[in-house]
């Protein structure tokens, strides 16, 4: 079953923060071979007692193609159509197109517009959407977290189950809200181009507060692996998935990972947040793309803060300024901001673990509030490892040569590189202060932030 090159090769239009500069050549039949195994139960975690009409998994996708990102939506439809639901699994998918967008606009498919809900089931038609619709509207504004809310809603009332996976399918731009000045800005979580409007990160919380937790969180989005927006979600997902570098323009690999769930639907959420990490590596190592992705547990968002806050607060303490500078210097960057920023030196997503662990191997005072530090740097170091990764998997390297290796699975606000890079500047284009945030109100790293800023030149 080959993919049609003249509908793949338009994905190479999608915005670069989406897409990079990804050429696809590859047929639908040659990734059947990938071999993806199934882990055993990572955790003995009982099983939900739901009524005996449930199924074992739902899987939910808001999908935001009013974009310039709509190709990519039906590439990953039709992914998901190669397995389908069964009598085990529902996949449903509320997926949004628009015309007039100034990139990536297709009449593929029928060309319609507005939002559908689609009851996903098995096909061999690679081109065509044949899943059957179960609602269907003309105008719909998927940049509304409310939709996301109304959907989850709505999907758990008809198509019940003992566990439940969401995915987010959009652009993503870590916990970045920037401000809205004109309608044609493509960033955010969820970005509608037809009403200007996009998911916030406080919103993304909201949406599992208002529409009922689920027991894994994915983003199919740019960047969200993120200590800021695990941090809003926490207490109402059990598995976050999710990135801290950029997603490729065919993001997830929809029909490995799903035909891995439809062989043993009875996957416990770290499993399934495990075998979507793998299929999504074995996938871009297959086209050889520089990827990465993570799956963590949400458990343990309180005990990471908790281990921040002390490290901020122990760094600020010791002031070694010359440690400081080494790990805001090195630590690996995220691309926030794509070709403008060539070398990553303006990027503020860091690598937490990398950054904390340059400084402390960086270290030169021997004082006992640095020999603290130190101690506690370690103690950050094992837990992100051990207690909060369940798995992580990567591919190659970012665009500027450095190893996805270092990507140790969650990042974090660091002040950029350059330092000429004045932070009033920057934070002018946030939607709302950092402070908002219920990571910064756990740990006050914005006041660590400044310091580096201050200090760090």
């Amino acid at each position: 079953m080959k993919i049609k090159l003249a509908f793949l090769s338009l994905i190479m239009a999608i915005h670069p923060l989406y897409c990079a500069d990804f050429n696809p050549s590859f047929s639908r039949g040659d990734l059947d071979k990938i071999s993806l195994p199934v882990p055993q139960r990572t955790l003995d975690i009982a099983e939900t007692n739901k009524a005996a009409a449930a199924k074992k998994w739902t899987i939910m996708v808001f999908l935001n193609g009013k974009n310039d990102l709509e190709m990519a939506g039906l590439l990953n439809m039709n992914q998901m159509e190669m397995v389908g639901s069964n009598k085990d699994i529902n996949i449903v998918v509320e997926m949004g197109r628009m015309n007039g967008q100034a990139q990536g606009d297709t009449d593929l498919d029928g060309n319609w517009t507005g939002v559908r809900r689609y009851y996903v089931t098995k096909d061999t038609d690679t081109e065509h959407i044949t899943s059957r619709i179960v609602f269907q509207q003309a105008s719909y504004d998927m940049g509304d977290y409310k939709q996301a809310v109304n959907f989850l809603k709505w999907t758990k009332q008809n198509y019940p189950a003992q566990k439940y996976l969401l995915i987010l399918w959009d652009h993503g731009t870590g916990w970045m809200d920037p401000q809205q000045k004109k309608k044609d800005n493509n960033k955010g979580i969820s970005f509608d181009d037809e009403t200007g409007n996009y998911i916030r990160t406080k919103q993304i919380g909201d949406i599992l507060k208002e529409g009922g937790a689920v027991d894994i969180l994915a983003f199919d989005a740019c960047l969200m692996q993120m200590t800021e927006v695990a941090t809003e979600v926490k207490d109402k997902t059990k598995v976050i998935v999710g990135s801290e570098e950029t997603v490729p323009g065919t993001g997830y690999p929809y029909n490995l990972w799903l035909a891995a769930l439809a062989k043993k639907p009875s996957m416990s959420e770290e499993e399934l947040g495990a075998v979507m990490v793998e299929a999504y590596k074995q996938f871009y190592a297959y086209i050889n793309k520089g990827a990465m992705l993570s799956a963590i547990r949400s458990s343990k968002i309180a005990g990471l803060n908790s281990l921040i806050a002390d490290f901020a607060k122990l760094a600020m303490q010791v002031n070694d300024i010359e440690a400081i500078k080494k790990a805001r210097t090195e630590t690996i960057r995220f691309d926030i901001l794509g070709p403008d920023d060539a070398d990553k030196t303006i990027s503020f997503f860091a690598d937490l673990y990398q950054f904390a662990d340059i400084m402390g191997k960086n270290m030169t005072k021997t004082d006992p509030a640095a020999a603290q530090l130190k101690a506690k740097i370690e103690e950050l170091k094992t837990f992100i490892s051990r207690d909060l990764v369940i798995y992580k998997g990567y591919h190659g390297n970012e665009r500027t040569g450095k190893s996805l290796a270092d990507a140790n699975g969650i990042s974090i606000y660091v002040p950029p590189a350059e330092t000429r890079v004045q932070q009033a500047k920057l934070e002018a284009i946030f939607e709302a202060p950092y402070s908002t945030f219920e990571f910064d109100k756990a740990t006050k790293w914005h006041d660590f932030v400044d310091f580096i800023y201050t200090n760090a030149k």
